[in-house]
């Protein structure tokens, strides 16, 4: 849609994506072709190497240089994806928080694996029970990120949150903001074609040269992203092929519920539905009429 759009007004996307930001990861993560991204530039897409990790901070830093720069060039800047954390931070603006901690991340992983299944999910509702209650038990960046948090200042981060919080994007832009929502078996449905299609187009070979090319640690983002996370268990011998597909397709279905509900508690926003082109164009040549 947002290639669409892109072919009959002045745009400049943006990609909100976790892991297209990574060079080579671009089956897994569904990456639009060379030939489209050469036609239609995307930014924040392969700007980073896997052995590095891009965080959130990073994310909003560049997004308002982005925005600055495609102001300057007269284009809009349109941010397309699902990594709803990086949407919510960007508009919200970020507080002083302390970095990621590797070292805690790995501890962490380690309760996990000896504990039974929502170990961390029920250690952060001990640790900040207020902040507990607005996070989905799957969501374990979110609740990692939390307990990360709560580790290095000792208070909770419920607490934190409502301190200093910095300019939002509201403050200093004009927002129009889109939700596409739609049915949930039909999304299922896409979700299973496009998973076929990521693995009959080398997934696993992808993953394979990823893990021989890169420095990869085990508790990098990509090793907990959908689809990889899963290719790289299968490529470990953890579970056959069968077993590789009907979880990534299941972890696939639990984000697009996730990114629902994240979209229904929003604010201000439009809805539309897959392929709903032309809300989208008739509400953007509003804005830029604004111009």
């Amino acid at each position: 849609m947002a290639i669409k759009l892109a072919q009959k007004l002045p745009i400049q996307i943006v990609s909100v994506d976790s892991v297209m930001v990574y060079k080579g990861c671009d089956i897994g993560s569904a990456k639009p072709s060379k030939a489209i991204l050469e036609e239609f530039p995307h930014e924040m897409i392969d700007i980073v190497n896997p052995s590095q990790i891009f965080t959130v901070s990073d994310f909003c830093n560049l997004s308002n240089k982005i925005i600055e720069k495609s102001h300057k060039s007269n284009r809009l800047p349109l941010f397309v994806g699902g990594s709803m954390m990086y949407f919510k931070s960007l508009l919200d603006g970020m507080h002083d928080l302390p970095k990621r901690d590797n070292n805690f991340r790995e501890e962490l992983e380690k309760l996990k694996l000896k504990n039974e299944p929502y170990f961390l999910f029920k250690l952060l509702e001990n640790k900040d029970p207020e902040y507990a209650q607005g996070v989905d038990k799957n969501d374990e960046m979110r609740i990692v990120r939390a307990l990360e948090i709560i580790n290095k200042t000792g208070n909770p981060f419920s607490n934190l949150l409502k301190k200093d919080k910095k300019e939002s994007l509201s403050d200093k832009y004009s927002i129009s903001q889109f939700g596409i929502l739609d049915d949930r078996h039909l999304i299922h449905e896409r979700i299973e074609e496009r998973l076929k299609l990521i693995l009959s187009s080398g997934l696993e070979e992808e993953a394979i040269k990823l893990d021989e090319k890169y420095d990869i640690a085990e508790n990098h983002p990509i090793r907990k992203s959908v689809n990889y996370k899963q290719i790289f268990k299968y490529i470990n011998g953890e579970y056959d092929i069968e077993t590789f597909f009907k979880r990534a397709l299941f972890a696939s279905r639990q984000l697009a519920k996730r990114q629902t509900t994240w979209i229904r508690g929003w604010k201000d926003f439009t809805e539309t539905k897959i392929g709903d082109f032309a809300t989208m164009e008739d509400n953007l040549k509003k804005v830029i009429s604004f111009l």
